[in-house]
């Protein structure tokens, strides 16, 4: 006699479902437990700290362009504004590319262009081609940077705070050594010395062109994954990138005009004014580096508001306490202002996960460049009401940054 159906049928029933449950679970379990890739995002935050170097090694060319070339005020400041309009347009349109077809590429071109671009600057006849030149290292870092997010996120793991905020310290630190080498390349050398800023990009570009079959093959597990997070949540995007704006222009506001007050209403002579640049530097650093595991652990919405908070509290602490704290107080709003982009990094390539490379090129490039031009706004103002009052006045701006980052859609823990 036949043993009865329903027996036969669970046994079936333990079997399938169980597999189908596997099936079903085991990638999306997979890819929440997916760990930070130390060796692969090593060599990324290694070759954005390496492009960085040359965005950060223009300012300090550019005296040097000056006494060469006898440039006037309008034609060196044209170098640095062309360069920062082309990185804001370029970035969220190769960005928009990215998100339709695998453009890993760009990690060979990107860094190759933006240590090219310095490296010829030093070596041309006029001023016409050192323009040129600048422009095309612009386009090369504007180049650089939306894949490189793209991947920091995949490497990142399930620690993606954590994970992207290592990744920009390593543009910082790389934007903050570009003077020093260039300055110490041309003292030792020349101005034809910058031909040496080109060979740390060149190795990057060639480490990169043998890891493009790598590269397109985690590419196509990333997309598989966004894929089944859903589509792109437009609405808080542009409630972050109003945030990243506000966090902009107060960035761009502090370092553009904190050495300017600090001789003007505190009497520092002009070097050690200067080093405050330096404090902000290494505040930015202690920022992204703590800020990512933090936001990692208690929720990034909930960090970046605090941050917004004490970005401000921190202003206005700067313009109105003694003497003696001015440069711990520019430390502290200098790591919540790192900290606030970091983490708007990572909110920006969740919400816009439908468009990671759109997402990164609009909160990189796009929001953070209208941010900075914002200050020959706070220029004009400042020459009209003084840099106490306008220094004052930028405390404003992370409390409106705070009100929206309330209105962004709650995390689940």
């Amino acid at each position: 006699m036949l043993p009865p159906l329903r027996k036969s049928g669970s046994k079936s029933c333990n079997v399938f479902p169980m597999m189908g449950e596997f099936r079903v679970q085991s990638e999306p379990k997979k890819m929440e437990q997916r760990e930070l890739d130390r060796r692969n995002l090593s060599m990324l935050i290694l070759a954005h700290m390496m492009t960085d170097l040359n965005q950060g090694a223009v300012p300090a060319l550019i005296p040097f362009l000056v006494a060469k070339q006898g440039l006037n005020y309008l034609g060196a400041s044209a170098i640095t504004v062309a360069g920062t309009l082309i990185s804001s347009l370029l970035q969220p349109l190769l960005g928009f590319l990215s998100d339709h077809k695998s453009l890993s590429g760009l990690l060979v071109v990107g860094p190759l262009l933006g240590g090219l671009g310095v490296a010829l600057s030093g070596n041309l006849p006029s001023y016409g081609w050192v323009l040129l030149a600048i422009l095309t290292s612009a386009i090369g870092v504007a180049a650089f940077h939306p894949e490189a997010y793209r991947y920091a996120n995949y490497y990142s793991g399930s620690q993606t705070a954590t994970g992207m905020g290592v990744f920009s310290v390593g543009g910082t630190i790389g934007y903050s050594l570009g003077p020093l080498v260039l300055t110490f390349l041309v003292v030792q050398g020349g101005l034809s010395a910058t031909a040496w800023m080109c060979l740390p990009t060149l190795a990057i570009a060639l480490y990169y062109l043998f890891q493009q079959s790598k590269l397109r093959s985690m590419r196509r597990e990333q997309q598989r994954s966004l894929e089944q997070r859903g589509k792109t949540n437009w609405r808080a995007m542009s409630l972050l990138l109003s945030v990243i704006v506000m966090r902009s222009m107060s960035y761009y506001c502090l370092s553009t005009f904190v050495p300017l007050y600090l001789i003007s209403a505190r009497g520092f002579s002009t070097p050690l004014a200067n080093s405050a640049l330096t404090v902000m530097s290494l505040g930015s650093v202690v920022g992204a580096l703590l800020s990512g595991p933090i936001a990692d652990r208690i929720g990034r919405r909930r960090v970046l508001f605090w941050m917004a908070i004490l970005i401000s509290v921190s202003i206005l602490l700067f313009v109105k306490a003694a003497t003696a704290f001015s440069f711990p107080v520019l430390a502290v709003a200098s790591a919540a202002l790192s900290a606030s982009f970091t983490i708007s990094m990572v909110l920006g390539q969740d919400y816009g996960r439908g468009n990671l490379g759109l997402a990164s090129g609009l909160t990189v490039g796009l929001a953070v460049g209208f941010g900075g031009l914002s200050a020959p706004i706070f220029g004009f103002i400042a020459d009209r009401i003084g840099l106490t009052i306008t220094l004052s006045s930028v405390a404003i701006l992370p409390l409106l940054a705070a009100a929206l980052i309330l209105a962004l859609p709650k995390e689940t823990l």
